[in-house]
């Protein structure tokens, strides 16, 4: 079965991923990462600062993130909730780049099930 991309968009449950969750970062991204209360599904949040430009760079950085998530969802862990945020490198590198990078962080998180 396919799966599916399920949004994060209540702002407590970013707040408490912030808090709680454990953090991973590189030099364009950084990731956290907590337990979800729901075990079949894994929600992605995505994050970019006003400072990282405008509606438009940000919302370019915002697809392009989802896109490379989607890359990795079959591979997936469930059961987490994820909140991607985007540092300023994420707004001039490439979607390989991207892709890449966030790839390492869902090994170094032990995210992926191929990595277990």
């Amino acid at each position: 079965m396919k799966k599916k991309l399920y949004p994060l968009k209540q702002s407590h449950l970013f707040s408490r991923a912030y808090r709680k969750g454990k953090g991973y970062s590189s030099s364009s991204l950084a990731l956290y990462v907590l337990p979800g209360r729901d075990k079949s599904r894994t929600f992605l949040g995505i994050t970019v600062s006003k400072k990282r430009g405008n509606a438009v760079t940000r919302n370019r950085v915002k697809r392009r993130l989802r896109e490379a998530y989607r890359f990795y969802l079959p591979d997936l862990k469930d059961g987490r909730l994820l909140v991607l945020v985007a540092r300023q490198g994420a707004v001039q590198a490439s979607f390989s780049d991207l892709r890449d990078e966030l790839g390492v962080l869902l090994v170094r998180a032990s995210l992926l099930a191929s990595a277990s």
